[in-house]
């Protein structure tokens, strides 16, 4: 393959990256705020119940090794 074609190849791979961007359906505003409180919230539990193993792990222990 020629330089020539590569580039050739590389244009036509552009034009069409732009057809499907264009024919993309967007998330509005709305959407994307909704989904942001889901992973926020999400995050939220998974980081309390990781806390709460950690210290009742942790109190285990102690009481082990007491």
């Amino acid at each position: 393959m020629g330089v020539r074609e590569w580039f050739e190849r590389a244009k036509a791979f552009v034009a069409e990256v732009g057809q499907e961007v264009r024919r993309v359906t967007w998330p509005t505003s709305r959407e994307i705020a909704g989904a942001t409180a889901v992973v926020i919230a999400a995050t939220a539990a998974l980081a309390l119940l990781l806390a709460f193993y950690d210290l009742l792990i942790s109190n285990v222990l102690l009481v082990i090794l007491r």
